[in-house]
């Protein structure tokens, strides 16, 4: 018989669209495994302030083999290398064939920790925003990370599995790269649309309150459109920053239901990021036929195509104006069901996962 091929997911940064990107590709391992022969093992840190641990043990596939290990997203050099200590010796027990690494954290430790145990062929790495793209960070800092994410390839191999074309342009600059564009389930959000018109438009947001979210420029839109009411699906550190009288923001969102709820009862959807990889809440709020008004950046820029589902904004001034084009239903309407069939079509998560699987057995290079 033949033997099983070993798969093992590792992130550190387990929330928000890391969590629910990771969470569902390792599901579509298990409910696949029979098919590609494969047992799925997920490494992961229970630290990050949004994971619901409760909920995830309930969203986990029961035949994915689990590992906690205390990791922390700050740059700790003796906490690090104990990490890559502690990871290595669980990769020894393993085994694994492939290994696939999230967010930068994990790609420097798990490369580590992998050294000599998994081929360098069989090493893949997601960036999700490439650390050195963050706007609110010195120049040095820029430079720290560019260094380290163009040394990992060199040094110790492995191939980027960029999640959307923006971020397949940068990839190919630095390493060995394939796109394999991030991807939603089309079942519950079918389940749940239904045709959405407020008494006054309502415009939303999903995600943490943080500098990359940058709730101060959402707070200005809102202050510049006092007719308007807009909501932030999620909490976080900065909603001392949200102080506009018509901005809802409704706390922390538990599942993917009551999430696509909150989505389905908006009328536009507003991103307003410094920085991403691609979001996967655009791509939710595009399965729910919303259109988009998102800031011009690696990743939001990849869900819109201008005047078909959307608009991608460079100023404060231009979102405003782009905003005002959706007081007309008929601009909402037409451009929220261009938002679905370009998801459909671009970012479907059953044919961009099995597409991966193919990649980690060889088939597309």
């Amino acid at each position: 018989m033949e033997n099983k091929i070993k798969i093992v997911q590792f992130v550190e940064a387990f929330g928000g669209g890391v969590y629910t990107y990771v969470k569902d590709l390792s599901n579509f391992l298990a409910v696949h495994q029979s098919d590609i022969n494969c047992e799925i093992h997920l490494i992961y840190s229970p630290n990050r302030i949004e994971l619901d641990k409760e909920l995830f043990h309930k969203e986990i596939h029961s035949d994915v083999f689990l590992y906690e290990i205390d990791m922390q997203r700050s740059i700790n050099l003796k906490k690090d290398i104990i990490v890559v200590q502690k990871t290595r010796r669980i990769l020894k027990k393993i085994k694994p064939d492939i290994i696939h690494l999230h967010s930068a954290k994990a790609g420097v430790i798990g490369r580590l920790a992998c050294l000599r145990l998994v081929s360098k062929n069989n090493v893949y790495y997601s960036p999700h925003g490439y650390s050195f793209v963050q706007q609110n960070i010195s120049k040095v800092k820029v430079l720290f990370f560019k260094f380290i994410e163009y040394t990992m390839p060199f040094l110790f191999g492995g191939t980027t599995v960029a999640s959307g074309n923006t971020e397949f342009e940068l990839s190919k600059k630095i390493g060995k790269s394939v796109l394999v564009r991030n991807g939603v389930d089309f079942e519950l959000p079918d389940k749940i649309f239904s045709p959405q018109v407020n008494s006054s438009l309502t415009i939303g947001t999903v995600g943490r309150l943080t500098p990359q979210k940058n709730p101060k420029a959402f707070n200005e839109i809102a202050l510049r459109l006092p007719d308007v009411n807009f909501v932030w699906i999620g909490n976080g550190e900065l909603i001392d920053e949200i102080t506009a009288e018509n901005i809802t923001v409704t706390g922390w969102i538990r599942t993917r239901e009551e999430l696509l709820q909150k989505i389905n009862s908006l009328d536009l959807y507003l991103q307003v990021s410094l920085w991403e990889g691609l979001p996967i809440a655009i791509l939710e709020a595009m399965a729910m036929r919303k259109p988009l008004v998102v800031s011009n950046v690696i990743g939001n820029k990849d869900t819109v195509d201008n005047n078909y589902n959307g608009f991608a904004y460079d100023t404060i001034d231009e979102a405003v104006e782009k905003i005002t084009l959706f007081f007309e239903e008929k601009n909402r309407f037409e451009m929220g069901n261009n938002s679905y069939l370009k998801v459909f079509k671009e970012y479907n998560k059953k044919n961009n996962f099995l597409k991966l699987i193919n990649i980690y057995r060889g088939i597309i290079k």
